[in-house]
C-alpha cells in the first residue's frame, strides 16, 4: 500500500504541477507584448513535432477553462468548498463566474453598492474589480483555493462568524436509534449458614427520533429487569415505559424553536418545571459564536486605519482593523467569565496605545440589545413524587440585555390556585466582579379548607475573576425564603408520596440555601479548589451542609490529588451520621521510564480514601489505552483495614465505528460480579441504513459509495462496508469538515474530494456527499502516427457511468496517469483546435498486471488514432 499511495500522490502532484511549471516558464520571461513560450522546449530533441496549444498559459497566472472545485476564503475567513465555473472574461482573462447572488451569499453587500443594482442576480459579472474598488481576486491552482479580498466598507455589517441560514441544513429523512445496553450478575458466597444467592440485572434505554423536513419527533424508551434467586426464594422485577417524547421544529426567523410534547422549561428565572404541553424559545444556539454569552462592550477612538487587539491573561482573544474615528467591538467571544481585558490600538504610523477594560459575568447575562425569552403552556408533568396535582400552568420569562453591562429579567407563573412572579437585575461591576439580585413572590391556595398562602424568596449571586492572582469565584449564591412561599414543585407535590429513589427530605420547603465555588491557581505549583453549600428548612431543625476541597498538582509527569470532603445532617429526628473523607490518588505515566511511544499511553495509578468511623481503602494498578486509543483497560487490586472488602477488578472496553463493547470482572473472597455492556446507534436513511457511535444532537451521514473502510477524520470513525459512515456530535447552525483520510482509501478507489462541509440545524441528519472514483488506476501513453502525443494535452474518459468527468493532463513522452478507470474504454485527446490535433484512443486493461503487489498502477500503451 505504501507503494500504492506513493505513486498516487506523486501522479497527482505531477498533473497538477505541470500548470504550475507553465506559469514559472511563462511568468519569467520580461517582455514587451504578449509572453511566447516555444512549446519545441517540451520534447528531449527541442524539435517541433507535434505540438500542443499553449496559447493559454502565454499570460501569466492563467488556467484552463473549466469546472473547479476549490476552497473558498473571503476577508481571510473560510467558506467551505465550492465549485466554481472558470471562463474567459471580456479582457480574455481566466477568472471564476462570480454572481451577484452569490456574492452576497458571501456576505458582500451587494444591495448597498450602486454597481450592482441593475445587474441580474443569477447573472455573472464581468470583473468584480470594476464592480467595488480594491477587490481582488487571487487564485492558487496548486492548492486550488481561491481567495476574495473585498473592502470592509462593501461588506455586509455582521457578526465575524456569522453562517448564512441559507447554508443551514434541514437533513434529510430519517429514523434514528441511539441505544445503551448493559447487564450484571453478582454471585453472594455463602456467610454464616451457608448459603448463597445470585442477582441478575438488565438495563437498556433508547433514545428514539423521526426527522421530517424541519420537524424532530424525539422520545426515550427505558426496560429494567432485576432478579434474584437464593436458596429459600426468587424474586424478580422487571419495568418498561416511553417517556420524553416531544415534536420540535426550528422558527428561523424568530430564530426561535417551538416543541410540543414532554420537556422541561428553562431555570434561569424560576426553578425548572416538567411539564406536558407547548413551549417557544429563543434559540442562542442559531446566534454566532461571537454573540453568545456575554461580553463587554468595548469602545474607542482610533486616528488613522489601525489595528485594535483584545488579549486577556496574555492570550490574544480579538483582533481586527478599524478606520478613522470612533469604533465599537460588539462580536467578541466569551473568553472567560471575568477577567481585565487589555486593548491595544496600533496606528499606521507604529503609534500604540492601551486601555484597560475589567469585567465579570454570570451566566444569565446577556449582551446589550439581545432577547432571550421562554413562553410555556402545559400541565405539571413528573417531579419528586408517584404522582402530583398535576396544575394546569402558563410561564413566560425573559432576559434582555441593557447598555452599562446590565441584563433585566424577570418572568410570571400563573396556575389555578397559583401564581407566582420575579423580577430582578443582573450588572458587570469591572474589577469589583459581577452581580444579581431578584425577588419572587408567590401566591398559593393549598386546599380549599386552607388560607391562601403568601411568600416572597430573595436571592443574591455573585461572580468574579482575578486573572492576575489566579482566584475565581465561580459562583457565591445566597437564597432565602419566607415560612409562607411556595415554589410551583412544592405547591404540585405536597401531601403525595415519594419516589422511591428520592432522599426523605426532598419534600421539605427550603428556607435558605447557601453555595460557593472558588478555584485558586498556583502556577506551576497547582490549582486549589473550595466548594460548600449549605440548606435548612421550615417545620424541622434539619440543616444539609457539604463541603470539599482539594488540591492538585503535576510534578515531572506525575499528577497528585488531595481531596477532602465532609457532609452531614443535624437537627430533627432521626439524623443522619456526619461523613468525612480524606482522598489521595497518584497517577505514573510508564513513559518516565522509557522512550517508547507505547508506553505514554500506559498508567500506574495509586488511591487511598480514609473515613472518620475508621475505615480505610487502597487501590493500586495499572491502566492505559492501545490500538489508537480505540480500547481501554484497568486492572486495579483493592484492599482494606477491614478484610472483607479486598477486591480485585479488571475494566475493559472497545470504541469501534460502530458502537462501544465494555465488560468488567470484580473478585471478592465473599463474592464475584461479571458485567457487559454496548452502545451505539443505527440511521436509516434514504440510502440505506448505517450503524455508529451514540449520536448527539446532529449527525452527518458520510457518502461516499464504494469506498469501505475509509477513515474519517472525525472521531476515529471508519466507513462500512458499501462505503458509509455517521459521524455524530456536530455543532448546530456552524461550519464542520467532514474529511477523509487518503491514505486509508482501498486500492481501487480515488478520491477527488477530501472534505466537504455541513450546517446542520438542531437535530437534522445531513448527508456528507464524495464522489470516490472507482476503477483500475494505470499510467496509460498515448501514441499517434506522427508519435507521442505533445506536453499538456488535456485527456478525457468517454462515456463514464456517473457522468463526472475523468481528466488528466499529459506529461512527458505522452504519458498521463487516470485512476477510476473501467477495464475497457476510451479516452479522447485534445492539444489544440484543428481535426488534426484531437484523438481517440481505445485500452483494454482485462490482462494487464499491476507494476508490483504493492502499487496498483498499471502501464499501457495505446494508439490514438487522429480525428
Amino acid at each position: 500500500m505504501d507503494g500504492y499511495r506513493m505513486n498516487t500522490v506523486i501522479a497527482d502532484r505531477f498533473n497538477k504541477s505541470i500548470l504550475a511549471t507553465a506559469l514559472v516558464l511563462t511568468g519569467s520571461l520580461p517582455a514587451w507584448g504578449n509572453d511566447y513560450f516555444d512549446p519545441g522546449l517540451l520534447t528531449l530533441t527541442g524539435e517541433q513535432g507535434i505540438t500542443t496549444d499553449l496559447s493559454i498559459f502565454e499570460t501569466s497566472g492563467q488556467i484552463p477553462e473549466g469546472d473547479y472545485l476549490v476552497s473558498l476564503w473571503v476577508n481571510q475567513v473560510e467558506h467551505g468548498q465550492q465549485t466554481l465555473v472558470f471562463k474567459k472574461n471580456a479582457a480574455g482573462k481566466i477568472r471564476p463566474e462570480l454572481t451577484p447572488a452569490f456574492l452576497k451569499k458571501m456576505g458582500v453587500n451587494t444591495e448597498a453598492l450602486p454597481d450592482f443594482k441593475d445587474l441580474p442576480v443569477d447573472q455573472p459579472i464581468d470583473t468584480l474589480e470594476k464592480l467595488i474598488p480594491n477587490a481582488q481576486i487571487n487564485f492558487d491552482s496548486a492548492q486550488l483555493r481561491l481567495d476574495l479580498s473585498i473592502p470592509q466598507i462593501a461588506m455586509q455589517q455582521q457578526a465575524r462568524d456569522l453562517v448564512s441560514p441559507d447554508l443551514w441544513d434541514s437533513g434529510v429523512p430519517a429514523l434514528l436509534v441511539s441505544y445503551n445496553l448493559n447487564g450484571n450478575r453478582n454471585w453472594q458466597h455463602g456467610v454464616g449458614n451457608g448459603s448463597g444467592s445470585e442477582q441478575t440485572s438488565l438495563f437498556a434505554d433508547a433514545r428514539l427520533g423521526v426527522n421530517w423536513q424541519e420537524w424532530r419527533l424525539r422520545g426515550n424508551f427505558v426496560h429494567t429487569r432485576n432478579e434474584s434467586r437464593g436458596k429459600q426464594m426468587t424474586s424478580s422485577s422487571q419495568y418498561s415505559r416511553f417517556f420524553n417524547t416531544s415534536l420540535q421544529r426550528d422558527i428561523v426567523r424568530l430564530r426561535a424553536e417551538i416543541l410540543l410534547g414532554e420537556s422541561s422549561s428553562g431555570n434561569e428565572i424560576f426553578d425548572s418545571i416538567p411539564f406536558r404541553g407547548m413551549q417557544l424559545r429563543s434559540s442562542e444556539a442559531m446566534l454566532p459564536n461571537s454573540r453568545k454569552g456575554f461580553a463587554p462592550l468595548i469602545t474607542g477612538i482610533a486616528q488613522s486605519n489601525a489595528r485594535v487587539t483584545v488579549s486577556q491573561n496574555g492570550n490574544v482573544v480579538y483582533q481586527t482593523y478599524v478606520p478613522p474615528g470612533a469604533f465599537r467591538i460588539d462580536d467578541m467571544y466569551q473568553a472567560s467569565q471575568g477577567g481585565d481585558l487589555l486593548v491595544t490600538i496600533t496606528e499606521s504610523d507604529g503609534t500604540v496605545r492601551t486601555q484597560s477594560v475589567a469585567y465579570s459575568a454570570l451566566p444569565m447575562m446577556q449582551r446589550p440589545g439581545t432577547l432571550k425569552y421562554e413562553l410555556t403552556a402545559g400541565r405539571y408533568h413528573g417531579g419528586v413524587t408517584d404522582t402530583s396535582k398535576e396544575a394546569e400552568f402558563g410561564l413566560a420569562t425573559f432576559l434582555y440585555g441593557l447598555p452599562f453591562d446590565t441584563t433585566l429579567y424577570g418572568g410570571v407563573l400563573g396556575a389555578k390556585n397559583y401564581n407566582a412572579v420575579v423580577a430582578g437585575s443582573g450588572i458587570s461591576l469591572g474589577s469589583f466582579g459581577a452581580l444579581s439580585a431578584d425577588i419572587t413572590r408567590s401566591s398559593a391556595l393549598l386546599s380549599a379548607r386552607e388560607q391562601r398562602q403568601m411568600g416572597t424568596s430573595y436571592r443574591l449571586r455573585y461572580a468574579k475573576s482575578l486573572l492576575s492572582t489566579g482566584t475565581s469565584v465561580d459562583l457565591a449564591a445566597y437564597r432565602y425564603s419566607t415560612r409562607h412561599y411556595y415554589s410551583f414543585a412544592d405547591f404540585n407535590n405536597m401531601g403525595h408520596r415519594l419516589h422511591g429513589d428520592q432522599m426523605p427530605w426532598a419534600l421539605d420547603r427550603q428556607r435558605s440555601n447557601l453555595q460557593l465555588q472558588i478555584n485558586q491557581q498556583l502556577g506551576k505549583a497547582g490549582a486549589l479548589y473550595l466548594s460548600a453549600s449549605r440548606n435548612d428548612y421550615w417545620g424541622n431543625n434539619r440543616i444539609n451542609k457539604t463541603l470539599s476541597a482539594g488540591y492538585n498538582v503535576s510534578y515531572r509527569g506525575i499528577s497528585y490529588g488531595l481531596a477532602y470532603s465532609i457532609d452531614r445532617m443535624g437537627g430533627g429526628e432521626g439524623n443522619w451520621p456526619e461523613n468525612k473523607q480524606l482522598a489521595f490518588n497518584m497517577q505514573v505515566p510508564l513513559g518516565i521510564f522509557g522512550p517508547s511511544s507505547s508506553l505514554n499511553r500506559q498508567y500506574a495509578s495509586y488511591q487511598m480514601t480514609h473515613g472518620n468511623q475508621g475505615q480505610m481503602q487502597q487501590q493500586a494498578g495499572i491502566s492505559g489505552n492501545a490500538l489508537d486509543d480505540r480500547f481501554t483497560y484497568s486492572l486495579m487490586q483493592g484492599w482494606s483495614n477491614n478484610q472483607s472488602s479486598d477486591n480485585s477488578t479488571i475494566n475493559t472496553s472497545y470504541q469501534g465505528s460502530k458502537g462501544m463493547a465494555s465488560a468488567g470482572y470484580t473478585y471478592n473472597r465473599r463474592y464475584r460480579s461479571i458485567n457487559i455492556g454496548g452502545n451505539g446507534s443505527l440511521v436509516v436513511h434514504p440510502e440505506g441504513v448505517t450503524f455508529g457511535q451514540t449520536l448527539g444532537d446532529s449527525v452527518a451521514i458520510v457518502s461516499a459509495p464504494g469506498a469501505g473502510g475509509v477513515r474519517v477524520a472525525n472521531g476515529g470513525i471508519r466507513t462500512d462496508g458499501r462505503g458509509y459512515a455517521l459521524v455524530p456530535y456536530l455543532a448546530n447552525y456552524q461550519s464542520n469538515n467532514i474529511s477523509l483520510d487518503l491514505t486509508t482509501l482501498p486500492e481501487n478507489v480515488d478520491l477527488p474530494q477530501s472534505g466537504t462541509n455541513v450546517y446542520p440545524t438542531r437535530g437534522a441528519v445531513v448527508m456528507a456527499h464524495f464522489s470516490p472514483r472507482i476503477g483500475y488506476q494505470a499510467l496509460l501513453t498515448l501514441k499517434t502516427s506522427k508519435g507521442a502525443i505533445p506536453f499538456g494535452t488535456v485527456v478525457t474518459l468517454e462515456h463514464t457511468p456517473d457522468g463526472e468527468k475523468n481528466t488528466g493532463i499529459v506529461g512527458d513522452a505522452g504519458q498521463v496517469y487516470l485512476s477510476g478507470l473501467p477495464e475497457k474504454g476510451t479516452l479522447f485527446a485534445r492539444w489544440g483546435h484543428q481535426s488534426d490535433q484531437q484523438c481517440r484512443a481505445n485500452f483494454n486493461l482485462e490482462n494487464v498486471k499491476a507494476t508490483t503487489s504493492d502499487n496498483p498502477v498499471r502501464q499501457l500503451t495505446s494508439l490514438c488514432k487522429l480525428l
